[in-house]
C-alpha cells in the first residue's frame, strides 16, 4: 500500500511538473502576430527581433560556392528584409490579404503556425505554416514563405 501511495505521489509530481513547464512557454502565435505587425509597419528592427534571419537565409543559400559565400549571405538578407519592408512583393502581398492567424502546434522548443491570407481583392487564399524555435524566452521564426525570395 505504501508503494502505491508513492508511486501515486510520484505520477502527479511529474504529471504537474510536465504541464507547468509546457505551459510556461507564451504562446508562438503572439509572435507571429507581432511579425505580421513588423511587416505591416515596415519596422525592420522589429523583424530582426522576430526572424531568425541567419537561419533563412542559410538555407536559401544551400550550393552558393563558398568564395561567394559572404558576399551572397550579405546579398540575400537585405533582400529578405527588402522583400518584407517598402514596397516588398510580401510586404505587398500581406497588405493586400486578410491574415488569419490560426491553432499553434508546439512540439518542445519547436512550433508551427497556420496562417491563411485571403486576398482582399479577388478572396485567392494562400494557406501556410510558419516555423518557430523557443529560445531564451522567445519564440523565433525560421520558416517563412515569401513571395520573391
Amino acid at each position: 500500500m505504501n508503494n502505491l501511495f508513492r508511486f501515486i505521489c510520484l505520477f502527479f509530481l511529474i504529471f504537474f511538473i510536465t504541464t507547468w513547464s509546457c505551459s510556461n512557454k507564451p504562446d508562438p502565435r503572439e509572435d507571429v502576430k507581432q511579425l505580421i505587425a513588423a511587416v505591416d509597419q515596415s519596422d525592420t528592427t522589429a523583424l530582426k527581433e522576430s526572424l531568425d534571419l541567419n537561419w533563412i537565409v542559410s538555407q536559401r543559400l544551400k550550393g552558393v560556392p563558398e568564395k561567394d559565400s559572404l558576399a551572397s549571405f550579405l546579398k540575400k538578407r537585405q533582400e529578405l528584409l527588402d522583400d518584407l519592408t517598402g514596397n516588398g512583393a510580401t510586404r505587398v502581398s500581406w497588405n493586400n490579404s486578410l491574415v488569419v492567424i490560426g491553432k499553434s502546434e508546439v512540439t518542445g522548443d519547436s512550433a508551427t503556425v497556420e496562417v491563411t491570407y485571403i486576398d482582399k481583392t479577388n478572396g485567392i487564399k494562400d494557406y501556410t505554416k510558419i516555423g518557430l524555435y523557443f529560445k531564451d524566452g522567445k519564440w523565433k521564426v525560421y520558416d517563412l514563405k515569401l513571395k520573391e525570395i
